[in-house]
């Protein structure tokens, strides 16, 4: 099958969950016979690559105002495919403001799935156009895919009833990661003694709650902060200030370093108000770590019995951290049933499977290592 897949900043992924998503199943993908291309944006480009894990990668210059900058990008690769003539049976475009150059690639005749994120226009980052932008954004999208996919059952639902057309539901997968020996270079951070939270740090993520419940807490041990906001510094900065106690911010951090930063903490938190399929939660459960969590029906779907959840409430947080501060043998506990359950439910070989059905029925293969006797699609010939 010859796929093209855009609407993301590029891989290998160094941004957020959608890019994670097409770094792990695009490559799979291609490692069993289909033609893969992915579209970055040139600014995204950190490395000489034209091919990454055997996808073709096809980049395209980005426009500097960040609230054009999707839409402008998907029209790129309207015109690009179209223009340049490349052989496609299914384009597929990830982010609801890509519909703008999907609808161009949907009257050029190609299969068009499309996946969109959680309900963009709740997020308090965007201004009252913005929101109305996203709205229309989010309508087109639904009418003018051929499939629309959700990452969350959730949102899936919330959308079916809004606009009344079927979806389908495929979630992020995680890896497994095993427990790699500590080593991060001037991190001053020891195993297994200090907390984490990883993601943008945007006001949904609500990390004022866990700076907050954190200086109640009135331990030692440190709070590490992963992630960064380039676009709202001041921002950053604010809850730079309001953190108390031994908070450390590291901002982004990526592949092996971001692996072992993960894998060896003792607790991972997430106050967020608004959610999918949480990818960085998944990646803490699947590399064994204990999760406490704001427990809104997003993540209670993405975590089950496997997560410890708090009420949304501050107090109720302190409370929860203070448990697992207190008592060591619920924290593994938590972190065995973590890893457990994305075994079961999120490795990215079933994803890309999922995927893959979604773009078209195609005969299906046993692949040699793939785990749990899972199968992909193949195309050779």
């Amino acid at each position: 099958m010859k796929i093209v897949i855009g609407g993301v900043r590029g891989i290998p992924a160094r941004y957020g969950g959608f890019e994670t998503s097409v770094d792990q199943t695009a490559s799979r993908m291609a490692k069993v016979g289909h033609q893969v291309t992915v579209y970055c944006r040139a600014d995204r480009r950190e490395e000489d690559l034209d091919e990454y894990q055997g996808v073709h990668l096809v980049y395209l210059p980005a426009i500097a105002s960040k609230s054009l900058e999707t839409i402008v990008h998907s029209l790129q690769i309207a015109m690009d495919v179209i223009l340049c003539q490349r052989e496609t049976e299914v384009v597929h475009l990830y982010n609801a403001a890509s519909v703008f150059g999907g609808m161009l690639l949907r009257m050029a005749g190609k299969y068009l799935v499309m996946t969109l994120d959680g309900v963009e226009w709740r997020r308090q980052k965007w201004g009252f156009v913005a929101r109305q932008v996203w709205r229309v954004s989010t309508w087109l999208a639904v009418r003018t895919a051929h499939v629309v996919i959700c990452d969350s059952q959730t949102v899936r639902r919330f959308f079916e009833e809004r606009y009344g057309k079927e979806m389908r539901y495929i979630p992020y997968g995680a890896n497994q990661i095993e427990e790699v020996t500590y080593a991060c270079p001037n991190s001053g951070l020891e195993a297994r003694q200090y907390f984490i939270f990883v993601g943008r740090l945007v006001p949904e993520k609500n990390v004022e709650a866990l700076l907050d419940s954190y200086s109640a807490l009135e331990i030692e041990t440190p709070l590490v902060i992963v992630g960064d906001n380039e676009n709202s510094p001041e921002y950053v900065a604010a809850l730079r200030k309001r953190a108390c106690g031994d908070v450390r911010f590291l901002g982004y951090r990526y592949g092996e370093e971001y692996e072992r930063l993960l894998s060896n903490a003792r607790v991972y938190l997430t106050a967020s108000k608004l959610e999918g399929t949480s990818p960085s939660l998944l990646a803490a459960m699947g590399a064994g770590v204990c999760c406490l969590a704001n427990g809104i029906p997003e993540n209670r779907e993405t975590g089950g019995d496997s997560v410890l959840y708090f009420d949304g409430s501050s107090a109720d947080l302190t409370e929860k951290w203070r448990q697992l501060c207190e008592h060591p043998e619920l924290e593994e506990e938590y972190a065995v049933r973590g890893k457990n359950r994305v075994r079961s439910h999120y490795t990215w070989d079933a994803v890309t499977e999922q995927y893959l059905d979604a773009y078209q029925p195609v005969r299906r293969v046993c692949i040699p290592g793939m785990s749990n006797s899972e199968s992909l699609h193949s195309d050779h010939g």
